[in-house]
């Protein structure tokens, strides 16, 4: 197309053969233009035409935020990717394989809306670690949670007791805890976190609690609680015990402190009744102080 200008002094003969040419050469008979196409205008005629190359030897192309670009023929589609997120593959005649490859770096954030499935036998996220069955920190040896935890079951490294959640029909779950052990025996580490104590916090949660400890044992030990409903009784106690809890026959006279009637001879009515209710072992006693007789009262 060839460029033409018209100046101020040309003449307005000049400007008709100008613009005849300009029509005729640069422009073109509008009625040599192509029945395919039903514009009758320079500007519509082109984006016609444009139209009907793009869908025929063209396509377009466009992004996320609806800006287009018209490949066509001798236009060139490059497909550009940041190291470890994207990479591409152009094989002939026309295929253009995108995909990640094995190892992929994302700088911001990935949202998944639904599941998401990883294979392979280790994943790290942060500073935790995945690796098959087992979670561990890769920084530090412990695991910090803020908030509850609820599990199935927890079992020891060694098997000893397992903590299982119940359901226990109301809708609430309750800890069970038993042991996997031959033994049955659940065993409590010996270190000064827990010092081999269990503490109990009652009905009401506040500060106070009941703690069973186990002094440091030099050899076996074994308490044994017997299969019958009562009161555990302690050195402090002053008053569980009652006269229905001592068996008959249980208490022997080693167990009974004596309390000696240490006069020259006494005779069988010279010890009042009142006096032999304090007396729980009492001896009577010749001049010489041998025992002549011992009587075992019932200590009352």
């Amino acid at each position: 197309m060839a460029f033409k200008t018209i100046s101020q002094t040309d003449t307005l003969e000049t400007f008709r053969t100008t613009f005849n040419a300009l029509s005729q050469d640069d422009f073109g008979d509008i009625a040599n233009l192509s029945g395919s196409i039903s514009s009758t205008n320079l500007v519509d005629a082109m984006n016609e035409v444009i139209g009907i190359a793009t869908s025929t030897a063209g396509f377009t192309v466009a992004d996320d935020t609806s800006t287009t670009q018209i490949v066509g023929g001798g236009d060139t589609l490059t497909v550009l990717g940041t190291a470890n997120q994207i990479q591409t593959t152009v094989t002939p005649t026309d295929t253009l394989t995108l995909s990640f490859p094995n190892d992929v770096t994302i700088s911001n954030d990935l949202t998944v809306t639904n599941n998401l499935t990883a294979s392979g036998s280790t994943h790290t996220l942060g500073t935790i670690e995945v690796s098959g069955n087992t979670i561990r920190s890769i920084d530090s040896t412990q695991i910090f949670f803020n908030d509850t935890i609820r599990v199935k079951g927890v079992s020891s490294e060694n098997s000893s007791f397992v903590l299982v959640e119940n359901a226990v029909g109301d809708g609430t779950y309750v800890a069970n805890i038993s042991s996997t052990r031959a033994d049955r025996v659940i065993q409590f580490p010996a270190i000064p976190v827990f010092r081999d104590r269990i503490a109990f916090e009652g009905t009401t949660d506040d500060t106070f609690e009941t703690i069973i400890e186990a002094t440091d044992p030099t050899a076996d030990r074994t308490i044994t609680i017997p299969d019958i409903t009562g009161t555990l009784v302690t050195t402090g106690d002053t008053g569980s015990i009652t006269s229905t809890m001592i068996l008959n026959g249980t208490i022997s006279t080693d167990d009974i402190a004596d309390d000696q009637i240490s006069e020259a001879k006494i005779a069988d009515d010279a010890v009042g009744q009142d006096q032999l209710k304090s007396v729980v072992n009492l001896q009577i006693l010749n001049s010489s102080g041998g025992v002549l007789k011992s009587l075992y009262g019932a200590g009352a």
